[in-house]
């Protein structure tokens, strides 16, 4: 074995294990990796930083990740790994407080996890079983309120694009700036976004700008502030499809 060439104390080359080596592994730089994206945002997660942070050569992390797509990978599972969407859920209960629950609790999860929404997009893995348990989660409420199989599996897809799209936009990614915290500045911000709805011909943009004023407040409004809209609207819909598709009765007493 190749002595290690040294300069300050600290390892250039080589292949003799230094106490930095005997520590590293896939799940040391995985979690440093998560550490970095979270505070500074995805972009700034590459080998050459962790290599650095974690006082190894860029070659060292070869021997537990393959590149970097490997390394988004591993981060990717990390996180799908704890995530539950059946948390709190009274099985008695009807289905639609079961779909209920598990949508805020897959918010709640996901805003825990602010890396996830930007990893799973940037994922190119056959998926970690944590993430199939979790559609499974919700594909059997649907089953057990009475939609056929397969346009459970449609729905499913469709409620999880609609969710991931939705966080995504709003605070998927964490280096995107919130609105600032003086209320000065906030309702700033409206006026003058009331300002440019007013400045568009009303004749072309009637509603608009009739309602230049709302507008402006409930796009530069918290997005956790319509959250409960958004899952009433994803619930009523299903709720709408059920009863279309299999009678007003069954779709009532379904899931109990």
């Amino acid at each position: 074995m190749r002595r290690i060439l040294c300069q300050v104390g600290k390892p250039i080359v080589g292949e003799t294990p230094t106490a930095a080596r005997r520590g590293l592994s896939r799940r040391a730089i995985v979690d440093r990796a998560l550490e970095i994206g979270s505070a500074e945002g995805l972009d700034a997660v590459s080998l050459r930083r962790l290599a650095t942070d974690l006082g190894v050569t860029p070659m060292a992390l070869y021997r537990h990740v393959r590149d970097k797509q490997d390394l988004t990978n591993a981060m990717t599972e990390v996180l799908f790994e704890a995530l539950d969407v059946t948390e709190g859920i009274d099985r008695s209960a009807p289905w639609t407080d079961q779909i209920r629950t598990a949508i805020n609790s897959y918010k709640r999860q996901i805003d825990d996890r602010p890396l996830l929404l930007p990893l799973s997009i940037a994922y190119d893995g056959e998926g970690p079983p944590s993430f199939w348990r979790m559609l499974d989660d919700f594909m059997g409420i649907l089953l057990g309120a009475g939609f056929e199989r397969r346009q459970a599996v449609v729905l499913i897809r469709t409620i999880s694009n609609l969710l991931a799209g939705y966080l995504l936009l709003l605070r998927g990614d964490p280096s995107r700036p919130d609105l600032p915290s003086d209320p000065r500045e906030i309702e700033l911000l409206r006026r003058r976004f009331e300002l440019s709805q007013l400045s568009l011909p009303v004749d072309g943009f009637p509603n608009l700008t009739a309602g230049a004023a709302d507008v402006a407040e409930v796009w530069l409004s918290d997005p956790d502030r319509w959250w409960d809209g958004t899952v009433d609207l994803l619930v009523f819909g299903l709720e709408g499809l059920l009863a279309r598709d299999r009678g007003p009765e069954r779709a009532a007493s379904g899931g109990r």
